[in-house]
Formats: C-alpha cells, sequence, structure tokens
C-alpha cells in the first residue's frame, strides 16, 4: 500500500484533544464515522483546524462504505471513527496503520488507557466509551413481592412471575431496533457466561458453546 493513503483510526480523536489550541495541518483529511454528537464534536474539532481541507462524513452506513471509502489511490477517506467491531473489518483489509509515530508527536495528553495496541503497536485511540444500564420497576417488583434481582437467573423468574401475574406481558425490554444493541447484549451475557469467542491459541470460532447456547 501507498503509505500516503493508509486511513488513520483514532487519528481525530487525537485532535480532539487538542481542539482548543491552535491546530495547522498541511495535507487533506476526510473522516468517515457514524453520526451521533459526540463524534460530531470530534468531527467539528478536527474543521477547526487550518491549512488543508477538512471534510466529514458522519454517518449510520459508515461501515458499508469505510473500507471501500479507504482502498482507492487516493483513498476517499484517510480517518476512520471506528468501534471495537468495526476496526476488525479495516485492519483485515490492511487500510489502516498504526499510530505510535503521531502517539509520540503529538499524544503527550493521551493516557495509557486509551492507547489501543494490537500486536504491540498503536492502532486506534480511544475517545469514548459506551454506558450500560439496568432498570427496574421498584413499584411493581413491591406489588409483587419480588426482591430485586441479582442475577440474570433472577431477572427471568422476576418477569416470569411479573407476566403471570397479568400486570405486564413483556416484563423484559430494550433498545435493540437498531440490531447491533442485541449482538452486543449476546456478548455481555456470552462472557458472563464465561465463553471465549475462539478456541484457545486459534482463530477457531467457539461460540456454538453451552455458555453461548445459555
Amino acid at each position: 500500500m501507498n503509505s500516503k493513503l493508509l486511513s488513520i483510526v483514532g487519528a481525530l480523536s487525537i485532535t480532539a484533544f487538542s481542539a482548543a489550541q491552535a491546530c495547522e495541518i498541511n495535507a487533506r483529511v476526510s473522516v468517515v464515522g457514524n453520526e451521533f454528537p459526540a463524534i460530531q464534536t470530534v468531527g467539528a474539532g478536527a474543521a477547526a483546524c487550518t491549512g488543508a481541507e477538512v471534510s466529514t462524513n458522519l454517518t449510520a452506513d459508515h461501515q458499508k462504505i469505510n473500507v471501500p471509502g479507504m482502498q482507492g489511490n487516493p483513498a476517499e477517506y484517510t480517518s476512520a471513527i471506528v468501534a471495537n467491531s468495526s476496526i476488525v473489518a479495516l485492519m483485515n483489509e490492511d487500510v489502516i496503520r498504526p499510530l505510535d509515530d503521531l502517539v509520540a508527536k503529538h499524544g503527550g495528553d493521551l493516557q495509557s488507557s486509551q492507547l489501543i495496541k494490537i500486536n504491540g503497536k498503536i492502532m486506534a485511540v480511544a475517545f469514548m466509551a459506551n454506558a450500560q444500564h439496568l432498570m427496574y420497576r421498584k413499584d411493581v417488583l413491591a406489588d409483587l413481592g419480588i426482591s430485586v434481582p441479582k442475577t440474570y437467573e433472577e431477572m427471568l423468574a422476576a418477569a416470569e412471575k411479573i407476566r403471570s401475574s397479568g400486570k405486564m406481558q413483556n416484563p423484559v425490554g430494550g433498545a435493540y431496533a437498531a440490531g447491533w444493541n442485541l449482538a452486543q447484549e449476546f456478548n455481555n451475557m456470552f462472557l458472563g457466561y464465561g465463553g471465549s469467542h475462539f478456541e484457545a491459541g486459534t482463530a477457531n470460532p467457539s461460540v456454538n458453546s453451552e455458555a453461548g447456547i445459555n
């Protein structure tokens, strides 16, 4: 690959951390990523730099366009804002490069926990994390004399009691319409049951296991 066309995952997060300072660049920056306020802020921080063109394409369809958009010569996108899952496709296609030199030069304010390393090389810089919440209706549990569940099994048992009482047909719900949310919840439960996505020391999948079934 032409080193000038290697896309840099997380490079804009470095820019965002120094957005309050003067930012001068001398090469085109074109960013692809998901579309929501936190990432819009990162894009705006990059756009505040002077000296060269900065453009962003923030869209819910980013995973459909980031790989082909980085394979051209010149590449349509020079940088990608990714999640744990979406960086894999970029690495498999060899369209991103390590950030060690950029972090050494510009990342003095970064914490070591932000540096996402693969095989000892910095392949991305983390700038945010998602938080998941589990909430319950205290009044419903109290009405039915149900203790607050402390395990997944207890939650399912409580849900069955609530359904049997006639209070709710669907006692357990979540924001899973987007699709990836449900996949993420599967990963949470799978790992919580002690599962491992791959057989030890291999790339052989091991999801079809007791943990996966549970």
